[in-house]
């Protein structure tokens, strides 16, 4: 792999090298914590998590430290909401299929560092995913029906996480493909 590709795959930057290096980390912490039982796996949760939101930070300086607009920030925000409101995070098919094409079109849509607002939705899945489970079972209280927000995954959510970031660093790729900037 040529050297300009594998720094648009991991970043720019140190800071961008690190938040990918830090999610790459959160996402097999993850799933080593499905994996896992009883009080390794609670822990191994709340690790990946504290990691998980550390890298959303950098992530978000980032962003911010290139001059990234407001709309930059709402559509990606909105971007990630819809994927988080429906991607489960035990779904290996959606992650494989739904991951692409929102990273692809976060990709093409800024007018520069496609691959940094790709690799920004999975960033920003786990907060997201979070406030819109919350509003789910809100509502499916509201609605006077089970509020259960957690449920038991499947073997194969503990590789979910990981391939939700590869299917974003494919749609970024592709992006960079589509538009001719490829360092």
């Amino acid at each position: 792999m040529q050297s300009s590709m594998l720094d648009s795959l991991l970043g720019e930057n140190p800071r961008e090298r690190i938040a990918t290096g830090t999610l790459a980390a959160a996402t097999v912490i993850v799933g080593a914590s499905i994996v896992a039982d009883g009080s390794p796996a609670k822990v191994l949760n709340g690790i990946a998590g504290l990691t998980w939101f550390a890298s959303s930070g950098l992530f978000v300086l980032e962003g911010k430290a290139r001059g990234s607009s407001t709309l930059q920030w709402v559509g990606i925000t909105a971007l990630t909401s819809v994927v988080a409101f429906v991607i489960k995070p035990s779904d290996i098919v959606l992650a494989s299929i739904g991951f692409v094409p929102a990273a692809f079109l976060a990709g093409i849509r800024v007018k520069r560092d496609p691959m940094l607002w790709a690799k920004m939705i999975p960033a920003l899945y786990l907060p997201l995913h979070i406030g819109t489970a919350v509003l789910k079972a809100a509502g499916r209280s509201a609605l006077g029906m089970d509020a259960s927000i957690r449920s038991e995954p499947p073997p194969t959510a503990a590789v979910v996480p990981f391939v939700m970031l590869a299917a974003a660093m494919v749609g970024g790729w592709l992006a960079i493909r589509v538009r001719g900037r490829v360092r």
